[in-house]
């Protein structure tokens, strides 16, 4: 798949929900835009919402595959992430093959706590202007931040944490 490998049945949900969430996040930033000229009306919504809807999944979906690539391919992050998830790397990888790999993971905690600070930022200063958008607006964009936030404190940090603590600790010798 064009530098990224054969994707499994995860790769393939992986890619649909980087879409959904492209697809998501482009429609609140649009009918956000727009609700300061016009009403957001189903009218609008459909004009406008589905084509920045399918702009958005396709720059996440590519937004992920090119993640992917830089990672090594799609394989290569699966065994990376195996590897955080187990909490060691197999004895038989060189160090200079498996540290800079596990330290790219480790260093997202930084974004991550950064995410989850702007999500809160975001939700607060979209709640003190709900009385400048309809309630759908106000409620799609609180619903995105909280997401955004949930991700970050679900996923993104345990996991650069966990990468972080392999690190820590190398790769054991067998003795």
């Amino acid at each position: 798949m064009n530098g990224v490998g054969v994707l499994d049945e995860a790769g393939r949900l992986r890619l649909l929900g980087s879409g959904v969430t492209g697809a998501a996040f482009a429609v609140v930033l649009v009918m956000l835009v727009l609700s300061s000229w016009t009403e957001a009306t189903t009218t609008v919504l459909v004009s406008v919402g589905i084509p920045s809807a399918a702009v958005g999944a396709a720059i996440a979906v590519v937004l992920q595959r090119r993640a992917w690539r830089s990672e090594g391919g799609y394989g290569r992050s699966v065994v990376v992430r195996e590897w955080i998830a187990d909490g060691h790397v197999p004895n038989h990888v060189p160090a200079e093959q498996w540290i800079p790999l596990v330290q790219a993971q480790a260093q997202r905690e930084e974004a991550g706590w950064g995410k989850l600070v702007m999500s809160t930022l975001w939700i607060a200063m979209t709640w003190s202007m709900r009385d400048q958008h309809p309630a759908l607006i106000t409620t799609m964009l609180i619903l995105l931040w909280v997401g955004l936030g949930l991700w970050s404190a679900a996923w993104v940090i345990p996991r650069a944490r966990a990468a972080r603590a392999l690190l820590r600790r190398g790769v054991s010798t067998p003795g």
